[in-house]
């Protein structure tokens, strides 16, 4: 069977391209959700109403009496899109793929707006960091579920104090389209599905991939991993664009905002056992916008138990204990790379029975820094305490 994969665009017939409506001219069956067929009712087609890719594969295989057939997909089909797994699916059939006007498309022209300073991010079924992205993007698009979500994305950019301006649209291309345009934390009318937004963020600043100087996190009394080592730590970890990072003992959370910086799609689960570095660790969340982080209460291994495998790991505080987080992290991903930090000989000791007793590959860096402090007319260097920094492995992993 001959299969179209066609994008509808917007709002149904009003976006169709003419492409696409010569393909559902020609199909001898339409298949979609059904306000997808509902749209070309006036081409008097037989319709199958279903959006799951098995039940379209059997139809497919069942109705031999079809050569040709139009399923029918809304926005287009390179964007978030169920046609990629649906042409998996439909192998063995003959599938041609026609584009269709995306969300994203239609609403930045609509905004005035240029594609290339937009990133886009998908809400739709789906938990993504965003606000990260708002932080470093002068428009940030967002696909979303339904109307509920907006009033919980507008008081989420208040609570992170993001100066922006929301344009929401919904039901875009149909009659009662709207497209309206708010700040963070003021009162909207229900807007319909589907619904999706641009954030305009009108004082930007790209974070990504920076490094913080010490002071500038909120500190309290809680020890952290100084920036010298703190930058050194986080080369080692050798850390990629969907990276799942784990930083144990977290304090301020300096590494685990660090970590977060290197990409939008950096998942980092900062876990702590002290209250007072837990508040801190929020706090410098919600400073540096990092929604990316997750911070996880409770004292390693047990607190990993329900986290998802990580592929890199930063051990700043261990409390004794490194045999048994190291051996529960090796356990959850055999191919973890993990970097530990100490400042006592006890701690050297006990990173080296560890990795002799688990057989693990290490490699180690002490870092002796020193920071400069005025004195009078005079600048002096103030030596900090050394710190070696150990990278262990399973051995045989590749890099």
């Amino acid at each position: 069977m001959r299969i179209y994969l066609i994008g509808t665009g917007m709002g149904g017939r009003k976006t169709l391209t003419a492409e696409a409506e010569r393909a559902c001219r020609e199909a001898e069956v339409l298949i979609g959700a059904e306000r997808m067929v509902n749209d070309l009712s006036d081409l008097n087609k037989p319709v199958f109403i279903s959006y799951r890719y098995d039940e379209i594969r059997g139809f497919a295989d069942s109705h031999a009496q079809y050569s040709c057939a139009a399923v029918l997909l809304s926005g287009d089909i390179s964007f978030y899109s169920a046609a990629g797994k649906l042409r998996e699916k439909l192998k063995g059939h003959e599938v041609v793929p026609i584009a269709g006007i995306s969300s994203l498309s239609y609403m930045c022209a609509k905004l005035g707006i240029d594609l290339n300073d937009t990133e886009a991010v998908s809400l739709h079924g789906k938990k993504n960091s965003y606000i990260c992205r708002v932080r470093d993007r002068k428009y940030t698009f967002l696909l979303l579920n339904d109307g509920g979500d907006i009033e919980k994305i507008s008081e989420q950019l208040r609570c992170f104090d993001i100066d922006c301006i929301i344009h929401a649209g919904s039901r875009l291309g149909y009659e009662d389209e709207r497209i309206i345009s708010f700040r963070p934390g003021e009162s909207i009318a229900q807007l319909g599905s589907p619904v999706c937004a641009v954030i305009e963020n009108l004082s930007c600043a790209d974070l990504t991939g920076r490094h913080i100087p010490d002071s500038e996190f909120i500190r309290g009394g809680v020890p952290m991993t100084k920036s010298a080592v703190r930058a050194v730590s986080i080369a080692r970890l050798e850390l990629g664009r969907e990276s799942v990072v784990y930083d144990i003992g977290a304090g301020t959370g300096s590494v685990s905002i660090e970590a977060s910086l290197r990409s939008h799609d950096i998942r980092v689960y900062a876990v702590e056992r002290e209250i007072e570095a837990i508040e801190l660790i929020n706090k410098n969340i919600l400073k540096f916008r990092a929604d990316n982080i997750e911070i996880v209460a409770g004292e390693a291994p047990q607190a990993l138990e329900c986290l998802p495998p990580p592929t890199h790991v930063f051990i700043g505080g261990s409390g004794r204990k490194a045999f048994d987080i190291i051996d529960a992290v090796i356990k959850k991903n055999p191919k973890a790379r993990i970097v530990m930090n100490a400042v006592t000989l006890n701690t050297c000791s006990e990173v080296l029975a560890v990795v002799k007793r688990l057989g693990l590959s290490l490699e180690t860096v002490c870092v002796n820094a020193a920071e400069s402090k005025k004195a009078g007319e005079s600048l002096l260097m103030m030596a900090q305490n050394p710190v070696y920094i150990f990278t262990m492995e399973a051995k045989g992993n590749d890099k």
